[in-house]
């Protein structure tokens, strides 16, 4: 078998615990607007927030409260029947994502980058957004939601994967290059990140496959695994899949990070690996021995 010594790696949810604080941070900001402004929500919940991210189409969090705020201004304009669930819209939507909700979007529609401060600010709170932005906030919330944040992996973890002949290592993820800031000083790599093979949300949105092509390219890879942890982690590496062969500079497998315990799921989508846990990730490239020394 060739060697796989290539891993392209997601953070929130792979590498760093922190996309419950997103859903969290996501579902108080919609629930304060609605409050405030008058909007019915339905009950929206956090089942409703992770529910919308797992379908696919809502990497970016800045997409799925901009989405969110649109279909609550909906449903109090009339756009959106009241006896419509919010798993009916998510049904509705399939894999699709902020093109999907514009479709609901009326006069009111929040400004997009407006409502990424406001976001921010809540997520970050006072004390932490100077820092990731160099700017005052534009509300002084505080603590903030980041506050919950944590790496997955283990102090070892990087080593071990060196150990298990892992060379290169890049990050495709939905945060921006700000943000990367604390998962950069909150790991230790072990030398093995690259920095020209950082794609953020800046460089373009999953399961966009030019971003596997480019992050592929960069590391100079010919045989890579992507671990992710949703919907538009596997279509990045399907997607890829499906582009010209002279395209396909390496051959490319996607490892999915299973928090709802149902490997099944992931393996029918076309997952060719499902672990419960990152950690599990050195190990498991040494049981199936695709790492040659």
């Amino acid at each position: 078998m060739s060697i796989i010594n290539t891993v392209i790696f997601d953070v929130d949810g792979v590498l760093w615990a922190a996309q419950d604080a997103y859903n969290q941070c996501t579902l108080f900001v919609a629930r304060k607007l609605a409050h405030e402004h008058g909007w019915p929500d339905a009950g929206l919940s956090l089942d409703d927030v992770r529910a919308f991210k797992r379908s696919g189409g809502f990497n970016s969090d800045w997409d799925m409260i901009w989405a969110l705020v649109v279909l609550l201004q909906a449903r109090a304009a009339g756009r959106i029947p009241p006896e419509t669930s919010w798993f009916d819209l998510i049904a509705e939507k399939g894999e699709r994502g902020i093109d999907w909700a514009r479709g609901y979007a009326g006069p009111d529609a929040p400004d997009f980058d407006a409502l990424q401060k406001y976001y921010d600010a809540h997520y970050w709170g006072a004390d932490m957004y100077p820092h990731i932005y160099d700017e005052p906030p534009v509300i002084d919330y505080r603590p903030g939601f980041a506050h919950a944040e944590a790496p997955f992996t283990r102090p070892d973890f990087f080593a071990r994967l060196r150990q298990a002949g892992v060379q290169k290592i890049g990050i495709i993820t939905g945060r921006n290059r700000n943000e990367m800031r604390t998962t950069c000083a909150g790991l230790d790599f072990d030398g093995l990140l690259l920095k020209e093979a950082i794609f953020t949300d800046e460089d373009g949105h999953k399961p966009d496959p030019t971003l596997m092509e480019r992050a592929i390219a960069a590391l100079n890879a010919d045989r890579a695994i992507m671990v992710g942890d949703s919907l538009d982690d596997l279509r990045l590496v399907l997607n890829y899949r499906q582009l010209p062969r002279h395209r396909q500079q390496a051959q490319a497998l996607a490892v999915l990070i299973d928090h709802y315990r149902d490997p099944e799921h992931w393996r029918a989508l076309g997952a060719d690996a499902v672990l419960n846990n990152v950690n599990q990730l050195p190990d498991w490239l040494a049981a199936n021995k695709v790492q040659r020394t």
